[in-house]
């Protein structure tokens, strides 16, 4: 690994590179020191465990994002604006090479039980809680008129961003599939405000 980037970024890489190899179970910290040349003691320096490793690395490529996206949100913009910021945040966030690796992990690891599922639904829960907040703000403001339950609002403008991310936002997705995927979701985003708006 280049020498010119910082230690914490070469580690989360040779995670990244452990954790599709062998999976979360099967990379250890050695197998990741000795990827990167360090001693045990300078991951130590940065990561307490390896779940520390595992929970940054789908922080920064899993549901997180859409929690960040949130944050960043002008909640005092059109709902139609926002929304479209925060699947755009999230698609931009998404679409890097690094991202969608971290995806491919955690659905292959995440697929059956244990902590990092539960770290996966938790984030994905955090997501759309944080959302549905949103649309009872615009609710009770008088912004939107759904007649729907926030969180299911939540759910139902969630869905779709999610699906085309898996489909079309994969390892092996080309220029075209990223097209279509942003294309779709663009889409899907007016759609949806149009339905909502008051």
């Amino acid at each position: 690994m280049p020498r010119g980037i910082d230690t914490r970024t070469r580690l989360l890489d040779a995670a990244l590179e452990a954790f599709a190899a062998d999976g979360y179970a099967g990379a250890s910290i050695r197998q990741i020191t000795r990827a990167v040349d360090v001693r045990e003691s300078a991951f130590y320096a940065h990561f307490p465990s390896k779940r520390a490793v595992w929970d940054a690395l789908v922080s920064e490529g899993g549901p997180a994002v859409v929690l960040r996206e949130l944050g960043a949100a002008d909640a005092d913009a059109s709902p139609g604006d926002v929304l479209a910021a925060i699947a755009e945040g999230a698609l931009a966030a998404w679409s890097t090479r690094r991202a969608r690796a971290i995806a491919a992990i955690v659905l292959r690891d995440a697929s059956g039980s244990g902590d990092e599922l539960r770290l996966l639904l938790t984030q994905v829960d955090d997501a759309l809680l944080r959302l549905a907040a949103l649309f009872v703000r615009w609710r009770t403001a008088g912004r939107i008129h759904a007649a729907a339950e926030s969180e299911t609002l939540a759910f139902e403008f969630m869905a779709p961003i999610v699906m085309a991310r898996l489909f079309y936002f994969h390892l092996q997705a080309d220029d075209a599939a990223a097209m279509r995927g942003r294309a779709l979701i663009a889409a899907h985003v007016a759609s949806f405000s149009a339905l909502i708006a008051r």
